[in-house]
């Protein structure tokens, strides 16, 4: 294996390692956006919220609880924020012009932000010491593959699977199905949409969490200014995979991904975004719906 090729392959499976970050943290926010059409500014900074909550329980129990295990209670408490949030933020406007939503969003996250800001401080925090990801390597030829390249997409790629069936095997999946199609008929037909769409937000804030957990150990540091980046990053898979869909947002991550760290690697980084915001614009202009993503169709 010559080293150019090595090189390529080795930026393939870097980015595929952050494109599947991405799709963890897209996969509940595709939730909200394919069942309220609402973009969701304050899921960044919730998943970031819950992240430092994480870093938090970890510091205070450090060696005396498993570290996984509270990061899936950080994740439950900004779930429960999340629905918190729902509640008080955005039930009592839900019929109102998209506009106001996404107003409440904003305000929503810049409350967040805030105190995230307040009790951990403006500035970017360690993360190195806490890794949840796998340590060692092995060789494949000439090309060195970490074992936390393979561990991020299959735990991805686990979370769709689970995901998927949930929508499609479980009573609250066949009534998000419902809310998804058609939000005001299926109220008339007895879905509990008010109870429905709060688990919706639990599972996007649990899900980000689990995903910041993985981003922040994958990059060795925490910081409050990550939030608005996953509220764009979160959408811009979203948009490139199709609304509400899991796959989409998982090979959406993944495309992404791969084409950041491949203009980053032959272009520079300075280029990285922008390489993949190109790649949804031409997707779309193709494919309006993104790649795994449906035409809704309405019945007169």
């Amino acid at each position: 294996m010559n080293e150019g090729l090595t090189y390529f392959l080795q930026q393939v499976i870097n980015g595929l390692s952050c494109g599947a970050i991405y799709s963890m943290i897209a996969i509940g926010y595709s939730m909200v956006y394919g069942v309220l059409g609402l973009i969701n500014f304050a899921h960044g900074d919730l998943y970031v919220f819950g992240t430092f909550i994480a870093y938090s329980l970890i510091i205070v129990l450090s060696g005396m609880v498993n570290p996984w295990l509270l990061a899936i209670v950080a994740g439950c408490l900004a779930g429960c924020v999340g629905m918190v949030i729902e509640r008080l933020a955005y039930r009592p406007i839900r019929k109102a012009n998209r506009m106001v939503p996404m107003i409440s969003a904003f305000g929503c996250a810049a409350v967040l932000k805030t105190i995230s800001q307040a009790v951990w401080g403006p500035e970017a925090i360690s993360f190195e010491s806490l890794s949840f990801l796998p340590e060692g390597s092995f060789m494949l030829g000439n090309l060195q593959v970490y074992n936390r390249a393979l561990f991020i997409p299959a735990v991805s790629l686990a979370v769709v699977i689970i995901m998927q069936y949930i929508l499609n095997h479980t009573k609250f999946g066949l009534g998000t199905r419902c809310i998804m199609q058609d939000s005001a008929t299926s109220n008339l037909i007895g879905v509990p949409s008010d109870t429905i769409i709060p688990l919706i937000y639990f599972l996007g804030g649990f899900l980000g969490v689990m995903g910041g957990v993985l981003y922040c150990s994958y990059y060795g540091y925490i910081s409050i200014d990550m939030g608005m980046l996953g509220t764009i990053k979160a959408w811009a898979v979203v948009m490139l995979g199709g609304k509400g869909s899991f796959w989409g947002a998982f090979f959406g991550g993944l495309v992404i991904g791969v084409a950041e760290a491949m203009a980053g690697a032959y272009i520079g980084t300075a280029y990285r975004d922008a390489v993949g915001y190109i790649i949804i614009v031409v997707v779309l202009m193709f494919r309006p719906t993104g790649m795994f993503g449906h035409k809704k169709v309405e019945k007169v």
